[in-house]
Formats: structure tokens, sequence, C-alpha cells
């Protein structure tokens, strides 16, 4: 449909057991939120594996050890693009690509959400029940 959003991946799936991830996006922006030792970080790493499986091969990933970070993010085109600690790593002109850059996805490990273009369904947290891990939403969606 004109107009609709598009979403580079509307669903994430895989198990580390013993646990199974069903990861849900509704936005093209989504933070995931949280305290520290909530599980943010580890599922970031089982993302970098998750990566080489053929139906997620457009995911790049992003930390605080990436070399060139900046550079590389400006170059991402058509990707879903999982950044851990984004608050510490993301500077201005990084959120504003983020904003104008409408071919990407962006799965953000984030507490601070200034300068982010956001809509409710981009607000998520980690939520997890007899082994199944989700992403919960924040807020009431209408």
């Amino acid at each position: 449909m004109r107009g609709e959003m598009q979403l580079k991946y509307n669903r994430i799936m895989f198990d580390a057991k013993p646990f199974s991830y069903q990861l849900e996006f509704f936005s093209r922006i989504t933070l995931v939120r949280g305290d520290s030792a909530t599980g943010k970080t580890y599922l970031y790493q089982l993302l970098e594996d998750v990566r080489f499986l053929d139906e997620y091969h457009d995911m790049k990933l992003f930390n605080y050890k990436s070399d060139n970070f900046h550079e590389e993010l400006q170059k991402c085109k058509n990707k879903f693009i999982v950044i851990d600690n984004a608050d510490i790593i993301l500077d201005d002109e990084d959120r504003k690509f983020i904003n104008f850059e409408k071919s990407n996805q962006y799965l953000l490990f984030m507490r601070n959400c200034d300068g982010l273009n956001l809509t409710a369904g981009s607000f998520t947290v980690l939520d997890e029940e007899v082994k199944h891990v989700t992403l919960k939403g924040e807020l009431v969606m209408e």
C-alpha cells in the first residue's frame, strides 16, 4: 500500500536453548529499554550469530567496540541496524541519520531517546515468560 511503512523485518525468531525468542516490530525505530542485567546485551550477542542465518543477512550490528562506527553507520542502506549501548555511541549526526534514512530499520538498546523521531510502538522492554522472550511494548498503542 502506498504510504504504508515498510519494515525490513516484522519479526525475528530463533532459539537459543533454553530460550525461544520472538521479537516483533511495530515501528521503524525500536528502542529496547530496561535496567542493567535484564538481558539487553545478551540479546545483542545472540543477534551477532543470528545475522549469519540466510533470512537475516541484512542485519548490521554495532557496539562501542565497532571500528569507525559513525562512518560505517552512514554507509548503511536497506539494513536492519542493531546498536548496543546506543546512549553512549550515538552523536547528533547519527541521530539525524537514523531519523531520515528511511530505508533502514533500527533496533536500539538505549534509555535516552532524545533527538529521535519515535512512535508509541518504538518503546519496548524484554519480557520473559516460561523461557519465551519477546519485546513488550511500554506504551499503550491505539
